[in-house]
């Protein structure tokens, strides 16, 4: 809820983030470089990420949990980014 306050206080609607993973560690090179690559791949799919992840609700004005049904309603185009 914190995060949602910030980001709509803060943000413009167009920079505000549509999703949100929450990682405990970032993934780094050896030189602690961040490996942007792998995230990137990932994408916001909660069948391929352990970790929690959050979606923008414009209707709520938070983030909400992402699971598989919103995922599948994200990508059939039911719900409006």
């Amino acid at each position: 809820e914190c995060v949602a306050r910030f980001v709509e206080e803060s943000l413009p609607h167009y920079a505000r983030p549509l999703f949100v993973r929450v990682c405990k560690e970032l993934p780094k090179t050896s030189t602690l470089k961040l490996i942007k690559y792998t995230l990137k791949k990932d994408g916001f799919d909660p069948a391929r990420i352990q970790d929690p992840l959050f979606f923008w609700d414009r209707h709520q004005g938070r983030y909400v949990p992402l699971d598989e049904d919103l995922y599948a309603d994200i990508c059939g185009g039911n719900v409006k980014l």
